[in-house]
């Protein structure tokens, strides 16, 4: 993300707006330091700008590291973090890892519920026109790219990508479908990770 612009105020946050540690990945919150320098609020929409400002500081909804040097570093969407058996998955760095692939054109992750509790990792991928890719295919290339507890146990590939009116990838509707038929299931297919 880069550094910090002059007249303007940054933290990085936990779950209940405390200040966290350089190198601690939490909530960024800004603010100006004039007044009006900064949007105000979401323009028609008073319930979103309540969400947004709290504390006097603009949640940005985007999970970040500020390093030492005060260089701040994107980690996720705080929407988009998966907790997984005790540990946090940024879907942004399994998406990078997916969509290396040459066989992948686009790649969604999402959190769906565990049986365990807390999240399971899903990926939904669209295969560049005339590939071929099997779920385990996936699997073998997370393995080594990113930690063993991010690899996703379920895979969806897709002829189609739910998008929004800008392009963007809507993961709430993967979300909410669920484990689907077509959803392939690394446990139950008995495919073990190798860490």
């Amino acid at each position: 993300m880069g550094y910090l612009a002059d007249g303007i105020e940054a933290r990085i946050v936990d779950e209940n707006d405390s200040a966290l540690p350089d190198g601690e990945a939490g909530e960024l919150v800004l603010r100006a330091r004039e007044p009006f320098a900064f949007a105000s609020g979401y323009f028609g929409m008073p319930e979103k700008t309540v969400e947004a400002w709290r504390n006097l500081w603009f949640h940005s909804g985007d999970r970040v590291v500020r390093d030492s040097d005060g260089h701040y570093r994107f980690i996720d969407r705080m929407k988009d973090s998966i907790r997984r058996r005790g540990e946090n998955v940024s879907s942004w760095e399994v998406e990078q890892a997916i969509q290396s692939h040459p066989a992948v054109a686009a790649c969604a992750i999402y959190p769906l519920p565990s049986e365990l509790g807390e999240d399971e990792v899903a990926a939904a991928i669209l295969l560049e026109p005339g590939h071929l890719l099997q779920p385990v295919d996936v699997v073998r290339h997370c393995e080594g790219r990113i930690a063993h507890f991010a690899i996703p146990r379920y895979v969806r590939i897709l002829s189609q990508m739910p998008l929004t009116e800008n392009g963007k990838i809507k993961k709430g509707v993967l979300r909410d479908a669920g484990v689907t038929t077509d959803t392939w299931d690394r446990e139950a297919a008995g495919v073990k990770v190798r860490r």
